[in-house]
This record gives structure tokens, C-alpha cells and sequence, in this order.
């Protein structure tokens, strides 16, 4: 996956990047027109029409290139529009002999766009070996359900805050789609962190489903695919998921065992080939999926806050939920939600949890806290239709 992309990024290491600070963020690319008409149109009116929410109506900045990776800059052709309140505009017949390039376009957004709906900072490398790679494979590997599938902005500086253009470093990554990475080279790369703005969906109520494991890893691998997943579980598992995570059945993450996945998204799945383990097998996986609100909501039962962190910690399980209050769950939920008293979602990763799962409710042990302390947490259940 590292190799394919530095194929498509080679052209843009001595590029200039945008400059922007740490209350900027820079979007995805857009290209929305060739120029086999009477140009390349590439309007920001347009393309907010097209693209609705994954661009800031206001821009602060806009960059150019050609499709092929080339700065606008560096091509050659006059261009009647080019700012960001616009967007870019080359006309062939302005152009004196050929044709217009085929541009792309993506934009600076401020402050207010960015944190819409943004993820924490994220550090998973450090430049000691060949780099400092910050990319979304492996931050949706390593962070499993913290950060969306599909992000529309992303936001990079150095671990103490530096802004990017001021390191003097070459980026053959910077994009929401991709993430980030800076390759050592004459110029050393410092260590970075990275965010993501996702869209306002992700930060909407969702729900995490039961685990599962269809398969193990005694045939050519093991494959907990979502089609086959959504055939074998019928009803527990919504159709486009918005997360997903791996653990081995015994509970170690994906990420710790050394393995080379196959798949590891929302879209495929999971799978782990045997043959690409260089002489060793894949081990025996479980996934579970986050679920978007139109899931959750299904047959979603009340909010239920049955313990506060006082004693050992804040205990809200399935079991107890049953006991005191049975018209609150059911005995098998496919989905649970998690949130503090005051209504912070939280993510099954995000904190020391001993239990977060629908099967058994959810527990936060104080011990396990940096702080020595849990918050004071609530859960909701959905549960299969015929309890509704």
C-alpha cells in the first residue's frame, strides 16, 4: 500500500505546499472538469454544489495541479480565475497555442470548518527509520473506530505545535484521504502529529456492534469479510459501516500481532492470508463495526445511568441493567452506545474500559485510569426488532 503510494505521489515532492497554520485545515482534491470543452472549470460555486460538506463555503486558500501532480504554477497556462473566494478558471483559447491542463483544486478551510467534526491528534510514528509516516491504513489500523473512513480535511504540525512550512521538509503524503508522511532525506523530518475533520455524520450518535468470527485460520486464512459477515448474521450488522476493528479471540489488537492483512476496512472487511505471512499462519481473528445513527435507532432503547464512579469504578452491565431495570435492554442487544453523564461520546479504544460490548453492557474500572478516576458514564442498547 506504501509503495502504490508513493508511485502516485512522486511527482509531488518538490512541489511547494500550502502553508497553513494549526487553525487551518487543507481538504481533499476536487476535479470536476477537463479542459476538452472550451476549458478546465474548476468554480468553487460548482464544486460545493457537487460536494456538499466537504468544503467550507469561505475558503482561505486554494492550490492547483495538474492531475498528473505538476503545480499549477509550474505549467505554463494563463488562468483568468485562480483565487480562493473563486476557484480556478483556464480557458483554452487563452492559452495561445494548446490547450488548457487538466487541473485539480483543493482548499485552506479556517478554524470553524475544521473542528465541525475533528478527530484528536493522532502520533503513531516517528521519524527514527525511514520516515515519519501518518498515514490512514495504518491510523485506521492502529486507532480502530477513532477516525472515519472517508475524512474531508486534514491538519498536520510537528509534536510541539511548529507549523509545517516552516520545517523545511519534503511531504510525499498530505492528504485527508491518504494522511501524511515525510520521507527522510538531506533534510531530516521532525516528528509529527496529525487530525482529521470527518464528516458531521461521524460525530452523530453510533453505535458498536457484538464481536464476530466466522472463520479461522486453518484453510488459506482467515477472512471475516463484511458480505459474508452480513449473510451469516442477518440484521446485526448495518449495511455501510462506519468503523471497524480487529482483535485476535483471545483480545490482542490487529495492529500488535505482527500480521499482514489483506483487508482491513469498512467497505471489505477483514482478511489475513496465510501466504503473505512470510512462513508463519494469521492467527484467529474477531471483528466488530461501528454503526451509523439510522442503525442504532432501529430499536433503540432509553439511556440508562445505574452506577456512578464512587466505589471501584462505574459498572453498567448488561446483567445488572436486566435485573434492576429489564425494560431498558434486552437479553441480546446487537449494538451498544457509550457516553459521559453530560453527553461526550465515547469510543470503545478511547479510554481503559474493562468491558464495552453489547453482550455485556460496559465497565470502567478506576485503577485503570491515568487520572485514578472513571467519568460518570451512561449506555443505551438497540436491540433486534422484535423487542420493539
Amino acid at each position: 500500500m506504501i509503495a502504490k503510494i508513493f508511485a502516485i505521489w512522486a511527482l509531488l515532492a518538490t512541489s511547494a505546499y500550502i502553508s497553513v497554520s494549526t487553525e487551518e485545515c487543507t481538504t481533499r482534491w476536487f476535479d470536476r472538469d477537463d479542459p476538452s470543452g472550451m476549458g478546465d472549470y474548476e468554480l468553487l460555486a460548482e464544486l460545493l454544489t457537487a460536494n456538499p460538506g466537504d468544503i467550507c463555503p469561505i475558503p482561505t486558500g486554494i492550490e492547483a495541479r495538474t492531475i498528473s501532480g505538476v503545480s499549477a504554477t509550474q505549467t505554463g497556462n494563463v488562468f483568468q480565475v485562480y483565487d480562493a473566494t473563486h476557484g480556478l478558471v483556464c480557458v483554452n483559447a487563452a492559452q495561445g497555442r494548446g490547450h488548457c491542463a487538466d487541473y485539480k483544486v483543493r482548499f485552506i478551510c479556517p478554524e470553524e470548518f475544521c473542528s465541525s467534526c475533528r478527530t484528536p491528534w493522532i502520533d503513531r510514528d516517528n521519524p527514527g527509520g525511514v520516515g515519519d509516516f501518518e498515514t490512514l491504513d495504518r491510523i485506521q489500523i492502529e486507532y480502530p473506530l477513532q477516525v472515519c473512513p472517508q475524512p474531508i480535511a486534514i491538519e498536520v504540525t510537528t509534536l510541539s505545535g511548529t507549523q509545517i512550512q516552516q520545517t523545511l521538509s519534503i511531504f510525499q503524503i498530505f492528504d485527508p484521504l491518504l494522511g501524511f508522511a515525510c520521507v527522510n532525506g538531506k533534510v531530516s523530518c521532525q516528528d509529527y502529529r496529525v487530525r482529521f475533520t470527518c464528516p458531521q455524520s461521524f460525530c452523530q450518535s453510533k453505535c458498536v456492534t457484538r464481536w464476530f468470527d466466522r472463520d479461522d485460520p486453518s484453510g488459506n486464512g482467515d477472512y471475516e469479510t463484511l458480505s459474508d459477515l452480513l449473510n451469516e448474521y442477518p440484521g446485526l450488522i448495518c449495511q455501510n459501516p462506519i468503523g471497524i476493528e480487529a482483535q485476535t479471540v483471545s483480545g490482542l489488537q490487529a495492529s500488535q500481532t505482527g500480521n499482514i492483512f489483506q483487508a482491513y476496512n469498512t467497505v471489505s472487511g477483514f482478511a489475513c492470508v496465510n501466504a503473505n505471512q512470510a512462513g508463519v499462519h494469521c492467527l484467529d481473528y474477531k471483528v466488530r463495526f461501528l454503526c451509523p445513527d439510522s442503525f442504532c435507532s432501529i430499536c433503540r432503547k432509553p439511556w440508562i445511568d445505574r452506577d456512578n464512579p464512587g466505589g471501584v469504578g462505574d459498572y453498567e452491565t448488561l446483567i445488572n441493567i436486566l435485573a434492576e431495570t429489564p425494560e431498558r435492554a434486552c437479553p441480546q442487544p446487537i449494538a451498544i452506545e457509550v457516553a459521559t453523564i453530560s453527553g461526550t461520546t465515547v469510543m470503545p479504544t478511547g479510554n481503559n474500559f474493562e468491558v464495552y460490548d453489547p453482550l455485556h453492557g460496559f465497565a470502567c474500572k478506576n485503577t485503570q485510569q491515568i487520572g485514578g478516576v472513571c467519568q460518570d458514564y451512561k449506555v443505551r442498547f438497540t436491540c433486534p426488532k422484535n423487542f420493539c
